[in-house]
């Protein structure tokens, strides 16, 4: 493996990546072939978001899967592909011994960057109507990012601070300017429209990586002064809305020959499906027998 695809070289990848001229698209998946998928077209990126994790698992996005069990699916993104690797790290999954741990962890599984917010432990899904998540003071966030990164043993790797407070775009700016002062690398851009994004821009002199804002484009996205770009759940929402088609047609005609007329690429989609770990196998088998 050269430098390049190495833990360090992936997350010296992204340093530069979010020092070029470019804002980075990284799609956000929960697994491995989807992460294949995202680098096989060519971005740049990965990003492993915890509430695709949850939401694979058939739970609610509010902290419900173990740090244990997120790292294990963050290390089989990261293992999957040769690019770097944002990852959702929450609320650290407790108090600061739990985010110096989680961040030992993230860092063993080779992630380039990881976020970590200011939500209250257990967490609730922000981004549904009619939730109002808790957070915890400004010295706890500004604590969880100091753990972090003193915690890393590699300083290429990237912390970002992320705050939830709702409705003050003021406080969350003031949140940020301290994480970046005890540390962080990076800042969450939770803006949404062009105004506060531009007035974010104009606040932190660091990276902005945020969601990219539903009917924006992302060089708009980028022209507003965004350094990075996920995208949570659409992938999977897109997957489960062909898997939807797939099945009703079955139920309907009892046979999936009218869905495949109507997918144009299924069929390269197919082998892309099914060559998952074959190149692997094939030089296993070359190198040892089998």
């Amino acid at each position: 493996m050269t430098d390049e695809f190495t833990p360090g070289g992936r997350r010296r990848r992204l340093r530069e990546l979010l020092a070029g001229p470019d804002i980075v698209l990284a799609p956000s998946c929960g697994d491995a072939v989807t992460a294949r998928l995202i680098e096989s077209v060519g971005m740049p990126a990965v990003h492993c978001s915890g509430s695709v994790l949850h939401h694979l698992a058939g739970y609610a996005d509010a902290g419900i899967l173990t740090m244990t069990e997120t790292v294990d699916a963050i290390r089989r993104v990261v293992d999957a592909v040769q690019v770097p690797v944002i990852a959702d790290a929450d609320t650290g999954f407790g108090g600061v011994a739990n985010v110096a741990r989680t961040v030992r962890e993230y860092e063993r599984a080779g992630v380039a960057a990881l976020h970590l917010e200011d939500q209250r432990f257990p967490k609730r899904p922000a981004y549904l109507e009619g939730v109002e998540p808790a957070s915890v003071g400004r010295r706890e966030l500004v604590d969880r990012i100091r753990a972090a990164v003193d915690t890393r043993t590699d300083h290429d790797l990237l912390i970002i601070a992320r705050s939830e407070v709702k409705g003050d775009l003021g406080e969350v700016l003031d949140r940020l300017g301290e994480c970046i002062e005890a540390g962080a690398d990076a800042v969450w851009l939770a803006a949404r429209t062009p105004e506060d994004i531009a007035k974010t821009r104009a606040a932190l002199d660091k990276p902005l990586i945020g969601v990219l804002p539903k009917g924006m484009s992302v060089h708009r996205f980028g022209e507003l002064g965004a350094d990075a770009a996920l995208l949570p759940g659409w992938l999977l929402t897109a997957a489960l809305h062909a898997q939807r088609a797939l099945l009703t047609e079955l139920r309907d005609s009892g046979s999936l020959q009218g869905w495949l007329d109507r997918m144009p690429g299924i069929a390269e989609a197919r082998r892309f499906e099914s060559e998952q770990g074959a190149a692997e196998l094939a030089g296993l088998e070359k190198r040892f027998g089998g």
